[in-house]
């Protein structure tokens, strides 16, 4: 059976309170429209975030005008950041915090040179050669490892991530599978005042997320694991045009729309159930619910829909609260709270994640 041991986490180094994100977007949106009010409208968002912190690379949105890195100091003479200086800056900082996870989850159960496979996630940067590639010169792991990269998924993508870690563990039970996840949304926020990009510049933030996934057959000593008993998807085509991610000259460009809880509302009794009835098991089953925290509104939608109790999403709330929505790295965020923090032996955990598609993507994992 494959195993999930080692979870960690990185974050960038400048910490962001949602008041001083919402004071600099207010300035931003206030020389693009001149519209009068907009801080107070902005600030009233962002005090509803259920955000109270966010990491990013730059520390463009605490510090003053002349101190930015990124973004233009003036917006109304200056040219908003172009697709190519987006890559530009995440090619240069994702490197690091990808590092930097991956590393603190190399403990002494298991050696980088163990690593047969790297599985590297993100949708906010893209190039070749790869983070896949500079992982295993920075860490100087073995370079005939097999490697595979899962880009522009989105949100659910750790979760598809794990599940073909899950199939190479299955075929190969020697397999250790090191999967990486970095996203540095903040480089891709939008002057724009379309409501879409005032939400994602609202919740989006910048994190790294590894984990190891092991097979049978490896010793990994005493350590505490997560059994994956297995993964179940689905496609919510209605909200195909509700959440995308577009590359565009001006940068990525999120579709993020107001109908996403009640189409995530629609469907998550129906995923919840066909993945339980897929194992032979039912929602009393269920110790943990792992839930990718895509927003204040989806969280409480999905805890209505499931009939939950008050705390049961306390994990997710929390990763929401302290460091916002850092994508496809958000839910080991919440899989590793949980897991070390209130999981005993033979507990299990159903983690679900959404993204462009709509896609709904769930696992069921036991505490072993």
């Amino acid at each position: 059976m494959s195993r999930i041991i080692n979870i960690a986490t990185a974050v960038p180094e400048y910490r962001h309170d949602q008041s001083k994100i919402a004071e600099f977007m207010s300035h931003i949106y206030q020389e693009e429209s001149g519209e009068d009010n907009i801080d107070r409208k902005i600030k009233l968002l962002y005090e509803r975030s259920g955000i109270k912190t966010r990491y990013s690379v730059l520390p463009d949105f605490s510090c003053d005008k002349d101190e930015r890195k990124f973004m233009p100091k003036d917006a109304k003479s200056q040219p908003w950041p172009e697709v190519q200086d987006r890559m530009d800056y995440y090619n240069k900082s994702a490197i690091g915090l990808a590092k930097e996870s991956l590393m603190r989850s190399l403990a002494s159960n298991v050696s980088k040179n163990q690593i047969t496979h790297l599985i590297t996630v993100s949708c906010t940067g893209m190039s070749a050669p790869g983070i896949d590639i500079e992982l295993i010169e920075a860490l100087d792991l073995n370079s005939n490892i097999d490697r595979t990269s899962v880009n522009f998924m989105g949100c659910y993508a750790a979760i598809h991530g794990l599940k073909q870690a899950d199939y190479i563990c299955r075929a190969d039970k020697d397999a250790v599978v090191a999967l990486v996840c970095v996203e540095i949304c903040t480089l891709h926020f939008q002057n724009s005042m379309d409501k879409d990009h005032q939400t994602a510049n609202m919740i989006f933030a910048d994190g790294a997320a590894s984990c190891l996934i092991i097979g049978d057959d490896v010793n990994a000593g005493n350590s505490r694991a997560l059994h994956i008993n297995g993964f179940y998807s689905d496609l919510a085509f209605e909200g195909k045009s509700d959440m995308a991610w577009n590359i565009t000259s001006k940068g990525f460009q999120m579709v993020l729309s107001s109908h996403i809880p009640d189409l995530i509302k629609a469907d998550i009794k129906k995923l919840v159930n066909a993945a339980l009835d897929k194992f032979n098991l039912n929602q009393n089953s269920i110790n943990h619910w792992a839930v990718h925290p895509g927003g204040k509104k989806i969280l409480e939608v999905i805890s209505s829909e499931l009939e939950l109790d008050q705390g049961e999403l306390e994990s997710s709330y929390n990763i929401l609260k302290n460091y916002g929505n850092m994508s496809s790295s958000t839910i080991l965020y919440v899989l590793k709270d949980i897991f070390e923090n209130k999981s005993e032996l033979g507990d299990k955990s159903f983690g679900v994640a959404f993204g462009p598609g709509l896609t709904l993507e769930s696992m069921i994992l036991t505490h072993v």
